[in-house]
């Protein structure tokens, strides 16, 4: 990017920029604001659009309000419906009447049709242009209007067909299409089994459904069974990457935290998770405090208390980041899903508790001691990785379930609290197992 002369002329620039692709301009528009509407005059509205939807939230907001009104009402004009959605998402409501103001009669209706959606619904996230004919037609005239009354805006890759009803019917690709006989009926070659989504479902089953059956576009129908949009597997990976990012984020409670903020307010955002949790690890070390007579007379419990707690705080984050993401997708987690977890907590605490149990008292055999109860400490350790493995996968499940039931976050679940709780559990049963064994 260091070759591009921004100090060149308009016509000049423009003949640089074109060598580049958008995501490289966008970094160059970012990076120097003295030069910004250069390069909007360089490369003009229509191609500025494919910089435009790339450039952070905050820079659209200042560049756009930079612009004219009459460059504004250009600019809306070439981008897609979408795309102009999410951008008076950005603003108060006053700034989004104004915006929709400037919009042409039929964008204006397709924006405000997505307004009406939930904001996580599939119809809120669908694009207005695609190609949906008849299935009457021959393959001829299907290939006809694709060719010549299609805008650029339209999306060819797959095209839909409706009946008589205007009901959606199915799809075929574009390739399929094309290389089909002319005289061909299309209603043979219509595939009408392929996937759909209704608008007020949830984005992440049409995200679930691009991905398992492999699709790059699905439509989106009203509940009259009519194709209100279309939803590209662009927008779905964009989507999910979102919801990944934020579930990330909410993991460890950095949501409210911008690369902006000062060290103290990312210290008074993490520092009352920290203080509950050491309120808590005081009420579990007197808890346990009854079990001190245990340890007195058998020190080498102590060696293998990071053992027990590493291996019950690994299978507990496991069991939760999958319950979590599993609620992504999914408006609840069912019987199965619990007993899937539970399953699998049982069958590693099972081959980690024998494995751990071997190593133990191939340990304390090597180590030099006058120890003689070698053999019952290993089962004590065996026993409590077991255990402590099975209770906490099923916590690990079961604590966002019991948070989603009462409308909280359960992404809180997988953070310091939720370790705590674990740690406690896993101490709990070493030491009620350590005491009914070793001074039975």
């Amino acid at each position: 990017m260091r070759n591009i002369d921004l100090n060149a002329s308009v016509q000049k620039l423009k003949v640089q920029l074109q060598k580049y692709h958008a995501s490289d301009i966008a970094t160059v528009f970012k990076d120097h604001e003295d030069y910004r509407m250069k390069i909007f005059q360089a490369l003009g509205v229509k191609m500025f659009k494919h910089v435009f939807v790339l450039l952070d939230e905050d820079i659209q907001i200042e560049f756009f309000d930079e612009l004219t009104k009459e460059q504004k009402q250009s600019m809306l004009k070439f981008l897609d419906t979408e795309d102009i959605k999410a951008f008076i998402d950005l603003h108060e409501v006053q700034k989004q009447i104004f915006i929709i103001s400037l919009l042409q009669e039929k964008t204006k209706n397709e924006i405000m049709q997505l307004f009406t959606y939930e904001v996580d619904s599939s119809g809120a996230l669908s694009s207005p242009h695609f190609v949906n004919l008849s299935n009457t037609l021959t393959v001829k005239e299907a290939t006809h209007y694709v060719t010549t009354e299609v805008t650029e805006k339209d999306e060819l890759d797959v095209i839909f067909f409706h009946d008589q009803d205007d009901l959606y019917k199915g799809a075929i690709p574009l390739q399929e299409l094309i290389i089909a006989r002319a005289n061909q009926s299309l209603e043979k070659l219509i595939n009408d089994q392929y996937p759909f989504v209704y608008s007020d479902d949830p984005i992440e089953l049409a995200i679930k459904k691009i991905r398992d059956y492999d699709i790059e576009i699905i439509p989106v129908l009203d509940h009259d069974h009519k194709q209100i949009g279309i939803i590209l597997l662009d927008d779905a990976l964009t989507i999910m990457d979102e919801l990944h990012t934020e579930t990330i984020t909410s993991l460890v409670k950095a949501h409210t935290i911008s690369d902006t903020d000062s060290a103290l307010k990312r210290s008074m955002n993490r520092l009352p998770w920290l203080v509950i949790c050491a309120l808590l690890n005081i009420m579990i070390v007197s808890a346990l405090s009854g079990f001190s007579n245990v340890l007195e007379t058998n020190v080498a419990l102590i060696l293998f208390q990071p053992l027990i707690l590493g291996m019950a705080g690994n299978i507990g984050t496991q069991s939760i980041a999958v319950s979590i993401l599993k609620l992504q997708n999914q408006p609840q987690l069912f019987k199965k899903d619990v007993f899937f977890e539970l399953g699998i907590g049982f069958l590693n605490g099972l081959i980690s508790g024998v494995i751990g149990g071997g190593f133990v008292y191939a340990f304390l055999n090597i180590l030099p001691n006058t120890y003689t109860d070698m053999n019952l400490v290993a089962l004590v350790v065996s026993l409590s990785i077991f255990i402590s493995m099975v209770l906490s996968a099923l916590f690990g499940v079961l604590t966002p379930m019991i948070l989603r039931k009462f409308n909280l976050d359960e992404k809180a679940a997988s953070g310091p609290l939720i370790t705590t709780i674990n740690d406690f559990f896993a101490l709990g049963s070493y030491f009620i197992i350590a005491a009914i064994i070793l001074l039975a």
